[in-house]
């Protein structure tokens, strides 16, 4: 039975059938055929409904990771303002200050203080 191909003989009233099986009138096969017309038809919408409950999730997904996105690079923006300023500050500390001049002549004429006392305590 299962390597029989389908067979459709059209059968007048009376007539016997060519074969054993199952005989359906039209408004029978037209039954079978609308209840899978049916069934691909609430298959398709049923795809659908999915499809656009997955749309929506992967919708709000990606919003959330795109504001995640956004205040990383705001926090970045800021802290490189903030360094850029500090960095600023620095430079114009160091170019401003006259007083490096005094702090160097200070640690040589130290150096050179400390050393000669070391040598004087040790003769």
């Amino acid at each position: 039975m299962a390597n029989e191909l389908p067979q459709i003989t059209p059968l007048e009233q009376g007539q016997e059938a060519p074969y054993s099986g199952i005989l359906y009138n039209p408004p029978a096969v037209a039954e079978t055929i609308a209840q899978r017309e049916a069934l691909i038809a609430q298959h398709n919408l049923n795809l659908e409904i999915l499809e656009e409950r997955l749309r929506a999730e992967l919708g709000l997904t990606i919003a959330n990771l795109q504001a995640d996105l956004d205040g990383c690079n705001q926090n970045y923006n800021q802290m490189i303002a903030i360094k850029d300023e500090q960095i600023k500050n620095l430079q114009e500390l160091a170019l401003d200050s006259n007083d490096s001049h005094w702090w160097l002549a200070g640690g040589i004429l130290s150096g050179v203080l400390i050393t000669v006392g070391i040598v004087y305590a040790t003769k």
